[in-house]
């Protein structure tokens, strides 16, 4: 498992909009759900807001399989940064970022992932098929970044004023 994860991924859009428009969409953990193929619904436990150790129950679906998730933020720097930890801020599955930058014309919006070794469910999956870990972190991740793709790509046409939200 070592050299397979952890696993980390990143896309980058470029945003007609200043980073002040882009803020509001991702620092809403219900925004992401909107896109993604997997992330179905996402939101803040009940009178939370956005600020670290705020948490986040998201849930998901990939073909038959559905699960939640909890997650806690760990980063909340308006307009900058907004990150969270699924599985737990301490031992975590993922950690995933939301990143803005100044550009000229706009911002930039990244958005990151890093999957951990050892914890669900990828670490269970790699124990029961050691010989196919590369194959299935490789699946995995070609998952992950396609919806991150789609996230980065919808969250700017709604800070560009081109998505209907």
């Amino acid at each position: 498992m070592a050299d397979v994860l952890p696993a980390e991924g990143e896309v980058t859009i470029g945003v007609a909009a200043p980073p002040e428009a882009l803020w509001p969409l991702v620092s809403d953990p219900s925004v992401p759900a909107r896109f993604s193929t997997e992330l179905v619904e996402a939101r803040f436990l009940e009178g939370e807001s956005p600020h670290v150790g705020a948490e986040i129950e998201g849930r998901n679906a990939n073909g038959e399989f559905t699960w939640t998730t909890r997650s806690t933020v760990i980063g909340c720097d308006e307009p900058t940064r907004f990150a969270w930890a699924t599985g737990g801020a301490e031992e975590p599955a993922a950690t995933w970022s939301l990143e803005i930058g100044r550009a000229e014309g706009g911002s930039t919006l990244t958005h990151r992932v890093v999957l951990h070794a050892g914890r669900p469910p990828l670490g269970p999956a790699i124990e029961a098929e050691p010989e196919r870990a590369s194959e299935i972190v490789d699946g995995r991740m070609a998952t992950v970044l396609e919806n991150m793709q789609r996230v980065v790509t919808g969250i700017a046409a709604m800070a560009e004023g081109s998505e209907g939200g």
